[in-house]
């Protein structure tokens, strides 16, 4: 049973001859009364910080799990940044040995392009010095002839010269 201080004011003892001096028990009845009162109000004052306390214990709690799910999130991020560059990169090498596979490619195509053009100059530089010589020596041959038969009608003129003397 719970008593309150206004039950405690308001209580009357049985008077008896011998009893207790009434004086005396109103005087203790107050201060039980006025103990209990304050005792009262510290319970009430305590059990409202209480209460403030408990919402602030809340609100840190939420804030936390707020803050563990940011932080579980941002680590969930920075591991997708992570894994995307490194597939960038990957991808980005990988381009990068495709074109220098294509350009090694069209190097190597070039070269034997190069060589063929080469060859082939060659090959016309030997039909030129071959026709060149040819020529040549067909010239050579028809100055010979030419010489021969200057010299051939250069003797008969002479014959001739020498018979009409």
């Amino acid at each position: 049973m719970k008593l309150t201080p206004l039950e405690i004011r308001q209580h009357n003892f049985k008077k008896s001859l011998r009893g207790y001096e009434p004086k005396e028990v109103d005087s203790l009845l107050e201060l039980a009364a006025e103990s209990l009162e304050e005792a009262a109000k510290r319970v009430h004052s305590l059990e409202e910080k209480l209460n403030r306390m408990a919402h602030h214990l809340e609100e840190h709690e939420g804030r936390e799990r707020v803050l563990k799910e940011t932080l579980t999130t941002a680590q969930k991020m920075v591991e997708d940044i992570k894994n995307n560059a490194r597939k960038e990169a990957e991808l980005i090498v990988s381009e990068a040995n495709l074109k220098s596979d294509e350009i090694i490619k069209n190097a190597q195509k070039r070269v034997i392009e190069l060589q063929d053009e080469i060859h082939q100059l060659k090959r016309q530089r030997l039909e030129f010095q071959s026709a060149i010589k040819s020529l040549l020596e067909y010239h050579s041959k028809l100055i010979q002839m030419e010489e021969q038969e200057a010299v051939k009608k250069d003797e008969e003129d002479e014959k001739i010269r020498f018979l009409q003397k």
